[in-house]
């Protein structure tokens, strides 16, 4: 019995079946999209240790990357950019160059560094080979602009950049710039404005099957719901949405869902009894973003009746000190990383 067990274990093993690095790393990117979870997964699965040639390795890393972002995995996401650089001298690193700044950049901007951030954008937009990677990059600008409180020049960077992705008919970043608009509408208290925008983002994302996109647009339209108290358009969309946030991989997705449905229960007059405001506050940790917790903060805690402490935020007065970000700083990647 044993043996037989052996077996089918070794029958059933990928390298039997000649599953090869290469087709695992094809799989992986494939459910970049749809699954980021599973894209995760595969490449965990993956033994780094073997005998892997250098250009399997960078499209590991930058797989890894793209993975953890939608996952929440942010310190996942900037030890595979620093991995990545062990290889800068690479021709395949070369060619993904502007893939792994604009990965660093975002890093950079969530992690209050938003000085080395924007160099870090300016040299993957110098590097950008086509219009798809510069429109990309023009979203990730204006939303560094919108960190920067300059929110006339986030606006008319997602402007201009939602021409670029109509033009281009790129649906996953036209989805991505609807949603950033609606934030910023939703920030300016210009709530149907960004109903709208939330729509065309689920929309979006819907005819693509973007997961985490279609759950943050939902959740987000779900919030413009409450606060404009449309509790009806709330009960057809909240079902679907709870189902797929249960079933991703993000305790931030989850967290704010929690204190989306908190809101609507206040407004059909339900009591927030103690475990449910502890639960609240549980969820609330989780929820990292500045912005998101100040929305929270105004338009769900404040009517619960819950008083929070928002973190304190701090931008960075120091920069951003890897030793290979030296590189980035001079957007010159042929040089030699001094220890």
């Amino acid at each position: 019995m044993v043996r037989f067990a052996c077996l089918l274990f070794i029958l059933a093993s990928p390298l039997v079946w000649g599953v090869t690095v290469d087709e695992q790393l094809k799989e992986a990117k494939d459910y970049l999209t749809v699954k980021p979870s599973e894209s995760y997964r595969i490449l965990e699965s993956i033994d780094l240790t073997a005998n892997l040639t250098e250009e399997q390795l960078i499209e590991w890393y930058i797989l890894y990357m793209r993975a953890s972002l939608p996952l929440g995995k942010l310190d996942n996401l900037i030890d595979s950019v620093a991995n990545a650089f062990e290889y800068h001298k690479s021709d395949y690193f070369s060619e993904n160059i502007t893939t792994i700044t604009s990965a660093l950049g975002i890093w950079l901007r969530r992690n209050n560094y938003l000085i080395d951030a924007e160099l870090s954008f300016k040299c993957s937009y110098r590097n950008a080979s086509n219009d798809r990677l510069r429109v990309i990059l023009n979203n990730s600008i204006a939303l560094l602009a919108r960190e920067n409180q300059d929110l006339d020049r986030a606006k008319s960077l997602f402007e201009y950049s939602a021409r670029l992705a109509e033009a281009g008919k790129n649906i996953n970043m036209m989805g991505m710039i609807n949603f950033n608009q609606g934030v910023i509408a939703f920030q300016e208290k210009k709530f149907a404005l960004a109903e709208q925008h939330f729509r065309k983002a689920l929309d979006h994302y819907q005819s693509i099957n973007k997961q985490s996109g279609k759950i943050l647009a939902a959740t987000y339209l779900l919030f413009s719901f409450v606060v404009q108290k449309e509790l009806t358009n709330y009960q057809r969309l909240y079902s679907p949405t709870f189902q797929q946030t249960e079933a991703f991989p993000n305790v931030t997705s989850k967290a704010l869902l929690a204190w989306v449905h908190a809101g609507y229960l206040h407004h059909i007059g339900s009591q927030i009894n103690d475990e449910m405001r502890n639960s609240l506050l549980t969820q609330f940790k989780n929820i990292t973003d500045h912005h998101e917790q100040k929305l929270i903060e105004k338009h769900l805690a404040k009517p619960l009746g819950i008083s929070l402490k928002l973190p304190e935020v701090k931008v960075h007065v120091e920069r951003f000190n890897a030793r290979w970000f030296a590189l980035v700083r001079q957007c010159n990647f042929n040089q030699i990383v001094h220890p």
